[in-house]
This record gives C-alpha cells, sequence and structure tokens, in this order.
C-alpha cells in the first residue's frame, strides 16, 4: 500500500541539481515536489560495503541532501564499485569504508552533505544518531546489527531498508514497526550464519540489491509507488526468477527492554564456538613460530575446496568444516601431533574448535584471524580474497 511521503520539501532547486535530476523532474511519479523532497532528505547508510557502498552511490545520484555513514572496517580493493571510491586518497588521516565514500562523494557529489559516524554503531548510542535519519540502510551481513537496527528503529518509527545476499540470492524489505512487520518477524531467531566471505557471492548481485533498496528509500522520501512493507522482494540469479512474498507479524515476536549489542566477531559466533576459543585461540606469530621450530603439527584448513586451492598455509590438510559438524572428521584427525585449525578470518574454524575438543583432542587450538591476518602480517605475498 502507498504511504504519505517522509520528508517535507525544500523551496527550491539549485541550478546544479536541476541540470543533474532533470530526468526524474519530468517523471510525474517524482516530479519537482519529489525532487526537493529528496533534497531535503537525511538518510543513514550502516556499512559500506559491496552493497552500502553502491547504495550510497545511487542515493547521491537520486538527489538525498544528506548521507550518514557508518563503517569503521578498513578499505580494501573489494569494496570498489565502478572505479569509486578511486584507488588514492587525498586524506592520510583515515581509510576506513566510510571515510573513504564520503571523500568520493564530496568530489563526485558536491550538492550532497556526508557525515561519517567514526564512533561506529554500538547499543549506546544507536538511537541518538538514527534519530537524526528519515530512512535507515543496511546490508549488514551481521544478524546481531540487524537487531540492533530493527529494536532501534522500532523504538523511533523509523523505516528499515534492509536486503541480505547469500551466494546467487538477494532479498529486499522495508522493515516499520509502525505500519508492518520486521526484521524479527523475518528472523524471530538468528538465521542461518552466512558470511560472503566465506562461501562468495555474485558481486553484480550487490549492485543490484543496492538499485533496490535505493529505490526503496526514495519512494519512501516522496511517498511515490508502494514501498516493500510486508513484503519480501527476492532475486534469484541462477534461475532469472524474481519473487514476491507477504511477510507478516508474528505473534510471539518479542523484544529485548533495552537495546543490546552482540559479543565480538560480529555476533556470528555460537555460544560453544566463543567459548571453546576463549582461551584456544593463537596468533599467526604464534603458529609461524610452531612451523620454524619443526613441532609436530596438523595444520587443518575447515574451508571449502576452491578456497584451499586459491591460497592455502604451508603443510595444511583440507577438511572443511561440513565433514565436522556433518561427519566423522573429528574421529580422523591424528592423537599424536597438536591440531591446530585454520579458515578464512577465524569464524569456522573457531566452531569446528568446539566439536574438535570435544571428540578426544582437548588441546587443540585455532588460528585467531585466519589466512586473512597470516597474509597481512607474516605472508604480503599471498593471495587473499
Amino acid at each position: 500500500m502507498p504511504f504519505p511521503p517522509l520528508v517535507d520539501p525544500v523551496d527550491e532547486l539549485g541550478d546544479d541539481d536541476l541540470r543533474r535530476h532533470a530526468r526524474q523532474l519530468i517523471l510525474a511519479d517524482i516530479g519537482a515536489v519529489g525532487q526537493r523532497r529528496l533534497q531535503n532528505s537525511k538518510v543513514l547508510v550502516v556499512d559500506a560495503d559491496e552493497i552500502g557502498g553502491p547504495v550510497l552511490a545511487h542515493l547521491a545520484d537520486s538527489g538525498v541532501g544528506q548521507l550518514g555513514i557508518i563503517d569503521t572496517e578498513p578499505f580494501g580493493e573489494l569494496d570498489r564499485y565502478l572505479g569509486m571510491p578511486r584507488a588514492e586518497s587525498a586524506s592520510k588521516a583515515s581509510n576506513t569504508r566510510a571515510d573513504r565514500w564520503a571523500e568520493e562523494l564530496r568530489i563526485s557529489h558536491p550538492t550532497v552533505s556526508t557525515v561519517v559516524h567514526a564512533e561506529g554503531l554500538n547499543a549506546s548510542d544507536a538511537a541518538s544518531i538514527l534519530d537524526r535519519y528519515d530512512v535507515i540502510v543496511s546490508a549488514s551481513e551481521d544478524p546481531a546489527r540487524c537487531y540492533l537496527l530493527d529494536d532501534a528503529c522500532a523504538a523511533l518509527g523509523k523505516p528499515f531498508v534492509w536486503a541480505g545476499v547469500d551466494r546467487l540470492r538477494g532479498r529486499t524489505s522495508v522493515f516499520w514497526d509502525r505500519n508492518g512487520p520486521t526484521y524479527r518477524d523475518l528472523h524471530p531467531q538468528p538465521p542461518a550464519l552466512y558470511f560472503r566471505g566465506m562461501a562468495g557471492f555474485l558481486k553484480i548481485l550487490g549492485a543490484s540489491m543496492a538499485a533496490a533498496m535505493t529505490a526503496e528509500t526514495v519512494k519512501l522520501i516522496t511517498g511515490c509507488g508502494e514501498p516493500l512493507v510486508g513484503r519480501v522482494l527476492e532475486n534469484d540469479v541462477r534461475s532469472g526468477r524474481c519473487s514476491d512474498t507477504p511477510l507478516t507479524r508474528k505473534p510471539m515476536t518479542s523484544r529485548p527492554a533495552q537495546l543490546t549489542a552482540a559479543e565480538p566477531f560480529f555476533g556470528l559466533l555460537s555460544p560453544a564456538a566463543a567459548e571453546a576459543a576463549r582461551e584456544s585461540t593463537i596468533s599467526v606469530e604464534e603458529l609461524k613460530s610452531l612451523l620454524d621450530g619443526e613441532a609436530p603439527l596438523c595444520l587443518v584448513d575447515v574451508r571449502e575446496a576452491d578456497e584451499h586451492e586459491f591460497c592455502d598455509l604451508p603443510g595444511s590438510v583440507l577438511m572443511p568444516k561440513g565433514d565436522f559438524l556433518d561427519g566423522d572428521a573429528a574421529g580422523r584427525l591424528p592423537q599424536d601431533r597438536k591440531v591446530v585449525l585454520f579458515c578464512r578470518a577465524g569464524i569456522r574454524s573457531a566452531e569446528v574448535l568446539a566439536v574438535v575438543k570435544k571428540h578426544g583432542h582437548p588441546d587443540a587450538v585455532h588460528l585467531g584471524g585466519g589466512i586473512l591476518d597470516w597474509a597481512e602480517r607474516i605472508d604480503p605475498g599471498l593471495p587473499v580474497y
């Protein structure tokens, strides 16, 4: 169903904006009034990654007046979208994804105001940050982060434009507690973990989901069309099909009395894995020392075969995570050597560690930071992904 426009229009547009947005100005559904609403709007994008970065670019192109950005992660080559942000930064002070995108947009879209929230997102100040914006947008991989945004938006009455991807499938919806179901209705329990760096995803799918999220944001701001409130739009690239599934409120959906934040690892570790890793995590420097000293080790790569083929550590053997969780891999580990588990970033290996410790290897450890830390601090020539 349609909703009234979220934002009042500014009095007039500048000459640059009139020229830049001429195609939207003559579009009956947007028109001059809609474009002036966009100029007066404030949108917060949480996570400027492979999806959030393109969202920023499209929102700026659409004429949103102010963009807030939350992302404290360092900028990397994987975060570039159609050549943006540029290869070299004019500022050496910070290299976070938020800073790099803000710097790029100030050059490419000088009439758009950008605000970087360097403090990041946490439970203590989430509400005060979100309350400054008209629409909140995020495609975070972290369920705990999505729950925090969903709860804060519900408390403030703000719409939350969300997307999630899984390899070749993307979904998007608008969660708006005062008008329909929310993320907690879609996921009453935390969804199965999916981390793009673990299993990969089609990058153009990220751009497609970014365009869909931008369209939903524009519709909310201008009152154009019917936003995806109470619906989930799915784009299955493999089959070439799009579907629209109704989403309803769940009678048993509940929210915490206060906003809460997840434990480290972005909320991706199960309690059992977090406990197993607490006293059994070694650094890449410690692993290198063990290897250099020719200590008797069983170095186990718990990633998938294609990841192992792309890059691995010296002397490692491949035993994918699924073989431990759903098979008998733990029983095939040697008893006469110390078991060291590793993966890409230390998340899957922690999950496997919990299984291995229960199957006769109480001294097993896993590599904190995984192969990414090894490449950064030990072997910079190792290809990463």
